[in-house]
């Protein structure tokens, strides 16, 4: 009896063993499959504070307000002979983000209460962009294509007219003329790297407005202009 209890306990024991195994063996699996997208993404707002120098009167109406949506608002003020300035220039700070290439375009209207040809009309409005800055943590670095002649005040230009002494903007883009309907004024690629939308930075652009003071046809004068970027 005790060598068959030995044996009987032996197998028991080995029974319980191997149904041990079998327990510790046996596994389930499961799958988790998701899916998801990154759509283009451009955006345009303001880059800060509005410059306006060379004005006699009129101010910042609505002034820039840093990646605020872009709303600015200006009055020029006097631009007239008695205003002896040489230039009334406003400058626009803009701001660019985007995850693909972009494309910045504007158009302009230009309307005057004068019935002259002597009124001001689109094209003595100068536009331009200035110097492109993509620096800060997480700005792609690129190479952008600015469409515009730059600071349209500069002498390069723009001139009196020999034959009419009006001064004209004769540069390339260099005035509002070339913006009747939407225009690209400036592309590029890609500007933002994979960072969280929380971070502020991006390209930044000035847009410069100029008129010269000269003997316009009195009256008012209303310029609107819409910036759009877009991601082809």
């Amino acid at each position: 009896m005790p060598r068959k209890f030995f044996f009987r306990s032996i197998l028991l024991m080995t029974l319980l063993t191997v149904a041990a195994v079998s327990s510790f063996g046996q596994s389930t699996t499961g799958t988790v499959s998701m899916s998801a997208t990154v759509s283009k993404f451009v955006e345009i707002n303001s880059g800060g504070a509005v410059t306006l120098t060379g004005n006699s009167g009129g101010g910042v109406t609505t002034d820039g307000v840093a990646n605020s949506p872009l709303a600015v608002a200006i009055n020029l003020g006097e631009l007239g002979p008695s205003n002896t300035n040489s230039f009334v220039t406003a400058s626009v700070p803009l701001k660019l983000r985007s995850n693909a290439a972009y494309v910045l375009s504007m158009a302009a209207t230009v309307t005057s209460s004068g019935a002259t040809a002597s009124r001001i009309v689109a094209s003595d409005v100068g536009f331009g962009l200035g110097t492109i800055s993509r620096t800060g943590l997480g700005v792609n670095a690129g190479a952008d294509t600015n469409a515009t002649s730059g600071d349209p005040t500069l002498a390069a230009n723009g001139s009196v007219n020999g034959t009419t002494g009006r001064y004209e903007f004769t540069a390339v883009r260099s005035n509002l003329n070339a913006f009747s309907s939407a225009t690209t004024a400036l592309s590029g690629p890609i500007i933002m790297n994979a960072v969280p939308r929380s971070n502020t930075n991006g390209l930044s652009v000035p847009a410069f407005f100029a008129v010269k003071p000269q003997f316009f046809e009195n009256g008012t004068t209303t310029i609107s202009v819409t910036f759009t970027v877009t991601a082809p």
